[in-house]
């Protein structure tokens, strides 16, 4: 792939690559930092043929946000080599919030919440395209819950407790899936894809992944991640404070941050780019236990007084 980049830019650019680093990132596409001869920064996203449709779909989506004033960056071109959809974009100043976040003071992190709370805000005034559906929210979880039962499967012939205890959670919360609308969220906005500089958001990237249902699973997603990476969760809490969540939604957002705990052990092993990624490294296994039983003490106390 990094073959394709290089051709790519000069290709369209007539400019000579001097550097070509690809980002650890990207499970869908491959993802390259490009350096031209007169020092001008690029970004290229190639897909796998089978994932063409995906990236196609960011397109389509970043038009619309454009439309919405979020923070983008450029597209410069857009086309197919030897039928993988690629697309040239900007080099946005500054490093993706996952990578900097520990570096970063409260304040900074409360001031890229409150940002990032804006933009999924923005966000849940797009519609879905014509021809997509939307499934029923409980049964979106119940497919990740699924999904990731079989993987631990497929790797333990052991069954998993986790899974058992996600799924009375769901019977737990019932009624509150069933009247989740299918609000326009971006699945991947979270502590990921997020890039600042100097505490502040200088744009969102990868815009493939637009959801319809329940716009604090992102919160929850972002809140397994950060654990994982033993982090302090400031981030969330300022987030939660910005949309002024409720008791009964704080608790959501514990269950969806039990659910992404159960779903990085059904990943755990995969490599992406050859490694592992900080929720894919199996000596995670014991930490991921350890974040989901302290989602569920959580939840058991609420459940206690409901």
């Amino acid at each position: 792939m990094k073959g394709y980049a290089r051709i790519i830019i000069e290709n369209h650019f007539g400019k000579n690559v001097t550097a070509i680093k690809q980002f650890p990132t990207g499970l869908s596409h491959s993802v390259f930092d490009v350096i031209t001869e007169d020092n001008c920064p690029y970004v290229v996203r190639i897909a796998r043929p089978e994932r063409n449709a995906e990236l196609e779909r960011g397109l389509y989506w970043q038009e619309k946000l454009e439309d919405l004033d979020i923070p983008l960056p450029q597209i410069y071109h857009a086309g197919k080599v030897d039928n993988h959809a690629y697309a040239i974009y900007e080099r946005l100043p500054g490093s993706d919030l996952e990578n900097i976040y520990p570096t970063l003071s409260i304040q900074q992190k409360r001031d890229v919440a409150f940002q990032v709370a804006k933009i999924q805000q923005k966000v849940h005034l797009l519609r879905k395209r014509h021809f997509e559906t939307i499934s029923p929210w409980v049964d979106v979880i119940n497919s990740i819950v699924s999904r990731s039962e079989q993987e631990i499967l497929a790797k333990d012939e052991k069954d998993n407790p986790y899974i058992d205890y996600t799924q009375y959670q769901i019977q737990a919360y019932q009624h509150y899936f069933s009247t989740v609308k299918p609000v326009a969220f971006l699945y991947d906005l979270n502590v990921r894809n997020v890039i600042v500089d100097e505490g502040v958001v200088t744009g969102i990237i990868d815009v493939d992944s637009m959801w319809y249902g329940d716009p604090l699973l992102a919160i929850g997603r972002s809140k397994t991640i950060l654990m994982t990476m033993r982090e302090d969760t400031e981030f969330i809490s300022a987030w939660c404070n910005y949309l002024n969540l409720s008791e009964h939604q704080l608790n959501v957002v514990n269950f969806y941050t039990l659910l992404y705990s159960v779903r990085f052990m059904g990943t755990l092993g995969q490599k992406l780019n050859g490694n592992y990624s900080l929720q894919t490294d199996p000596k995670i296994s014991g930490l991921l236990e350890k974040i989901a039983d302290e989602m569920l003490e959580n939840l058991d106390n609420y459940r206690s007084i409901i």
